[in-house]
């Protein structure tokens, strides 16, 4: 892959089957990666879950999960359940080689045990990353500056997005920080909405602004952007 790339189809699918080739070909076993949840990534993990001949890279690989709602209550459903569903049962990654966050334990502990699994086997080879509707990137909402992982308190624009009614008035993140996530070797950035177009050429335009918090992106040296 070249330096930074830039892949654009207005077809969801075509898009995901891009990144998908790509990561193949950055990837090697026992690499660690961070993956998204959401909507944006589902056609990609969809492919990967079809992908029988490449099972075995996708089941050696080691995964940085980047991000959780904090919920004691457990009442909502957590990015390390959905992250389980979609990638890691169906293709049998083993639990040694998965760093999640129970939304369920405490924060700080769980901030310390992820900070200390990036010193000792990070950086990530690849993160692949979307991008939130007030350009956010995994929960750094606007104004976030802080190192490693912090507990944040999310935008009521990301609440408002993320659930239906009846939404929480109120509700805490744990997050991996921007600057973990720039020490990646590639960033892999999936951007299919249209109507999110105008905000992706801000973020890519630079220069890096806390009020857009994926502006750090723009002078990745290894930035891939699929987008509409």
């Amino acid at each position: 892959m070249g330096a930074k790339s830039t892949t654009q189809n207005p077809d969801q699918e075509v898009l995901a089957q891009a990144l998908l080739d790509d990561l193949l070909d950055f990837l090697s076993p026992g690499d660690l990666l961070c993956i998204p949840t959401g909507r944006s990534p589902r056609d990609l993990y969809r492919l990967i879950r079809e992908d029988s001949g490449n099972a075995p890279l996708w089941s050696s690989l080691r995964y940085l999960q980047l991000d959780e709602y904090l919920d004691c209550s457990g009442t909502i459903p957590s990015f390390r359940d959905e992250l389980r569903q979609q990638i890691f049962d169906p293709l049998g990654v083993p639990h040694d080689q998965v760093f999640s966050i129970d939304p369920a334990g405490d924060p700080q502990s769980q901030a310390n045990r992820l900070d200390q699994i990036f010193r000792d086997t990070g950086p990530p080879r690849a993160s692949v990353l979307g991008l939130g509707n007030n350009g956010h990137i995994a929960f750094n909402e606007p104004g976030s500056d802080f190192s490693g992982y912090t507990v944040v308190d999310l935008a009521e624009e990301t609440i408002n997005t993320n659930f239906p009614e009846p939404r929480p008035d109120q509700l805490q993140a744990l997050t991996i920080s921007l600057d973990q996530i720039l020490e990646s070797d590639s960033i892999f950035l999936l951007v299919p909405q249209a109507e999110k177009s105008t905000l992706l050429d801000r973020c890519l335009a630079g220069p890096r602004n806390l009020d857009l918090p994926a502006s750090c992106l723009h002078d990745h040296p290894q930035l891939h952007v699929y987008r509409h």
